[in-house]
């Protein structure tokens, strides 16, 4: 038994030893968007006899010894791009991937060989982590509301941030009924728009502006052989220059004639940027802390003024019996003088 125990606790040990070098051991890492390029930068010594770039555990798609050829998927082999460099005694290999996509991330590990040993000490690890928009939207007519207004529901693929669906009619960004919410693998969201009206709609970033000519990922209400394209849209039923009015309330227990006068405008951002929340959170932190800190000024200066005057009390009435010793023995000289 006692065997037992002291291998668990070696067991342990090392484990509690891997678990510490792994916590210790760093990485470098990139945030990226979708669509967007990354320069990776991979330096290694110059006495090396080979170096191997791979994409997290698949087979090496550069080594120095085989020349600049790269060994990619279709999707890849015309946006990466590999450059060995050499300055003095720095040596270093960038990899440049343009217009990123979602298989672009990963952990991309260079390796360094001397003599065919790997140098353990000298693989470099970059992550990459590439975010995606949601997917195009795809829209159907749903339930009627009052007069001539229904409502459009549509969805999309959710993506790794936060996104929302618009729709124009006639130039004119269409408010929302629901929504934007995220259902599993879905961004879901509901639309109110005019009927028979040519709609465009599209999915975009929480806080991205999409303008109306780029609105085209699904349309609705087009007869054939009108254009698809949403720049421009000519409206039959009202001008983008006229003022559209929307019904304020759309349940049939209580119908309402109150309108909503709508202008055409640019999709207003639905969600405050965590920027401009941050920033405000800290200007209540800061007041608070100068709340705080008068209030200790002013206890400190009261107290200080409250021992001052008890000091300077107790100062004037001490008593002077010492200043009246001399006195009373000069009487006590005199009448003995007047007494010889």
């Amino acid at each position: 038994m006692p065997n037992d125990y002291k291998n668990m606790f070696t067991v342990g040990l090392s484990c509690f030893i891997i678990l510490i070098a792994l916590g210790l051991s760093s990485c470098e890492s990139e945030h990226k968007i979708q669509g967007q390029n990354v320069t990776l930068h991979f330096p290694y010594p110059c006495d090396t006899t080979d170096v191997t770039l791979q994409q997290s555990n698949r087979r090496p798609f550069y080594r120095s010894t085989s020349g600049p050829g790269l060994i990619l998927s279709q999707s890849q082999e015309k946006r990466f791009k590999v450059y060995d460099r050499k300055n003095n005694d720095d040596c270093f290999l960038d990899l440049i991937i343009s217009n990123l996509m979602g298989d672009d991330q990963g952990t991309y590990i260079l390796f360094v060989y001397k003599d065919g040993e790997i140098l353990g000490g000298k693989t470099q690890r970059i992550y990459l982590e590439v975010d995606h928009p949601p997917g195009k939207a795809s829209c159907v007519v749903g339930d009627e509301m009052d007069g001539d207004w229904v409502s459009l529901d549509c969805q999309a693929n959710a993506g790794s941030l936060p996104g929302k669906i618009v729709c124009y009619q006639s130039g004119v960004w269409m408010p929302t009924l629901a929504g934007p919410t995220e259902a599993g693998y879905l961004l879901k969201q509901s639309i109110l728009i005019r009927q028979s009206v040519p709609v465009f709609c599209c999915s975009s970033l929480i806080d991205e502006v999409r303008e109306r000519c780029e609105c085209k990922d699904t349309n609705h209400y087009l007869s054939d052989g009108e254009c698809h394209d949403p720049c421009p849209t000519p409206s039959p039923t009202f001008p983008e220059t006229t003022t559209v009015l929307i019904p304020s309330t759309f349940t049939k227990s209580n119908q309402s004639d109150q309108y909503t006068s709508l202008a055409p405008s640019p999709p207003i951002q639905m969600k405050e940027s965590k920027c401009n929340q941050l920033n405000s959170d800290l200007a209540i932190v800061f007041l608070v802390l100068m709340v705080i800190s008068l209030v200790v000024v002013v206890v400190l200066v009261v107290y200080i003024l409250k021992t001052k005057n008890e000091c300077d009390k107790n100062t004037n009435h001490t008593p002077k019996s010492d200043n009246a010793k001399p006195l009373l023995d000069l009487h006590a000289k005199t009448n003995k003088a007047l007494n010889t």
